[in-house]
């Protein structure tokens, strides 16, 4: 399974395996799509990177993708190159996305799944943010245990 970005339109396509686009554009006009592997996690946590969604190529911003999966919880992390709005696809919502180990704003459309975080300039040429986004499976739970 995949997902377009069409990034003029700013939307999302879900686009099974073998599915085929239709695009239609009038003269002198033009969309950039950028197609992503979904990657299947646990618990059906589906998750795509986009990069930076308001720029041309926004797939390449995304230089390096990992997961790691637990009984209680999954974690992604990422290194991006440059500023600007980063985007991913997320068939659940995040629970703490962090950037350079600080805990950052994000937002999430629950309707597309589109998870959104800004990155400010970097005060380095060609740094690389190290982007983490925590889902948890299940709610911990703690009891207090009072002993007489």
């Amino acid at each position: 399974m995949f997902f377009s970005w069409c990034q003029f339109v700013g939307e999302m396509v879900y686009l099974p395996t073998d599915a085929t686009l239709p695009v239609t554009l009038k003269s002198r006009e033009y969309e950039v799509f950028t197609i992503v592997p979904v990657k299947e996690l646990s618990d059906d946590i589906k998750f795509a990177p986009i990069g930076l969604i308001k720029m041309f190529n926004s797939g390449g911003a995304v230089k390096e993708f990992f997961s790691l999966e637990s009984n209680e919880s999954t974690n992604i992390t990422m290194k991006v190159r440059g500023c600007g709005e980063f985007g991913a696809y997320s068939s659940a919502q995040p629970k703490l996305i962090t950037v350079d180990s600080e805990e950052v704003e994000f937002k999430y459309e629950e309707e597309s799944g589109l998870v959104t975080v800004d990155l400010r300039v970097p005060e380095k040429e060609l740094y690389q943010w190290s982007i983490s986004i925590d889902f948890w499976i299940r709610d911990f739970v703690y009891e207090r245990v009072m002993y007489l």
